[in-house]
């Protein structure tokens, strides 16, 4: 078997590791994938500066071209660093739910998660959702369809995460100033 390529995990710490993004993860260790998992520090999805910092220096000491695995409730954390850094990385998000359908969230914080979800994912290469319901609702968001698909943790469906991961035109790569 071919060696797999390395991959990057970014996930808050607080995140539960039934969970479908870590689920991905450790999918894609079985499936013979070398995952670093990232812990981002903070109260996701409601992060401070501190853990927006955090998550910015995570980010820019990712390996140029590295592909970069982003549990959907880091994308508050990230989402700066995704405008800087998506054209030298190949960000993949995984989307359990959206944030910004959260119960109890009034609608100023209902739009503003909208907004900052709808911008973070159409920076990312592709987006995995675990049933058709999910990909619906990221597609409302108006990601072209066939960006986002159905992934579940299992062999066959990591098996097409694992193709979209590899594909694509290669990520520009920084140069120093």
């Amino acid at each position: 078997m071919p060696e797999q390529p390395a991959l990057h995990f970014l996930v808050p710490a607080c995140q539960a590791p039934e969970a479908y993004g870590p689920r991905i993860a450790e999918a894609l260790r079985a499936a013979g994938w070398t995952v670093t998992t990232h812990a981002l520090p903070g109260d996701y999805p409601l992060v401070d500066q501190s853990a927006i910092l955090a998550a910015d220096i995570t980010v820019s000491r990712l390996p140029d071209g590295a592909a970069v695995l982003v549990d959907g409730l880091a994308l508050p954390g990230i989402a700066a660093a995704l405008s800087i850094d998506n054209r030298r990385l190949r960000f993949v998000a995984l989307i359990e739910r959206l944030l910004w359908r959260a119960p109890g969230l009034n609608a100023d914080e209902a739009a503003a998660r909208r907004n900052l979800e709808q911008g973070a994912l159409a920076l990312m290469r592709a987006v995995a959702a675990p049933n058709a319901e999910g990909v619906a609702e990221v597609t409302a968001l108006g990601l072209a369809p066939e960006a986002v698909s159905v992934v579940s943790p299992d062999a066959g469906a990591v098996a097409d995460l694992a193709a979209v991961l590899r594909s694509g035109p290669e990520p520009t790569v920084k140069t120093p100033a």
